[in-house]
């Protein structure tokens, strides 16, 4: 654990890099909310984000962090899926009824369930090197 306190700026910056070398295909429709889904550290993340610059968007950021979603997830919402594991079990039950309701899905992951999960149905995704706590 120390080690991984020591190297975070490393961290940081890796992570940075990865975002920069994304490539997710654009979306045409307008957004009327977003929401990220992911609980303990693949959450924290969303959490991050909705404090540093949430009074700067120009849609609202919820982060969920259970099974279920809120009843206005539509076809206009952009869903963003976290798991490091890509098999945490709330958070994938959350992304079937994203689905379901036809929201936009878009992923983080290191791979399991949710990596093949975005390969088979073609959702952009974020590859990040696992080994490592969340």
């Amino acid at each position: 654990m120390k080690a991984l306190i020591e190297d975070f700026g490393k961290q940081l910056k890796e992570a940075l890099e990865i975002g920069a070398n994304a490539s997710f295909k654009k979306h045409e429709q307008n957004f009327e909310n977003i929401m990220a889904c992911g609980l303990g550290g693949s959450g924290i993340g969303a959490n991050l984000v909705r404090d540093l610059i949430g009074s700067e968007l120009k849609v609202p950021l919820i982060v969920n962090k259970n099974y279920h979603i809120p009843g206005f997830v539509n076809e206009k919402t952009f869903v963003l899926i976290n798991s490091y594991s890509g098999n945490t079990e709330e958070t994938l039950e959350a992304l079937a009824k994203a689905e379901d309701k036809g929201a936009v899905i878009n992923c983080i992951t290191s791979g399991g369930k949710l990596a093949e999960i975005a390969a088979e149905k073609n959702y952009n995704i974020i590859k990040i090197p696992g080994g490592n706590p969340p």
